[in-house]
């Protein structure tokens, strides 16, 4: 006899409500998960600093075939802590807005200096 499993919401005014789940439908939910990407390379189109070190940084995609879904992902994510990289590896964390009047440009907050100028090239990366 196969077991199944019940799942309950604590503290809801909700019927009971079953989850069936075959082992085919948790793999294949389980791999498109990981096959969404987490990261972009993005290029700076303005930095600016304050006392000698960059605490904003206005960027778009870096790759014109990652465009379209670099501006989508941006109008699902308007606001996303991300870690940003450097090509040098210079890493930090940061918080990323879109733009709205924009298309596919998102503004960094940066928590720590990265040395970034005009047309450098940077690694997002979320989730």
């Amino acid at each position: 006899m196969r077991k199944r499993a019940t799942f309950k919401v604590a503290n809801c005014n909700l019927e009971e409500t079953r989850m069936n789940f075959n082992r085919r439908l948790f793999f294949s939910m389980l791999l498109a998960s990981r096959l969404q990407k987490s990261s972009f390379r993005v290029v700076v189109m303005e930095a600016f600093n304050q006392n000698r070190s960059s605490a904003a940084l206005l960027v778009h995609h870096a790759d014109q075939q990652h465009r379209v879904e670099f501006a989508e992902w941006l109008r699902t994510h308007p606001q996303t802590p991300i870690r940003v990289r450097s090509q040098t590896g210079r890493e930090s964390l940061a918080m990323i807005f879109r733009v709205r009047m924009c298309f596919g440009r998102g503004l960094i907050l940066l928590q720590s200096d990265l040395g970034t100028r005009e047309g450098d090239i940077l690694t997002i990366e979320y989730g």
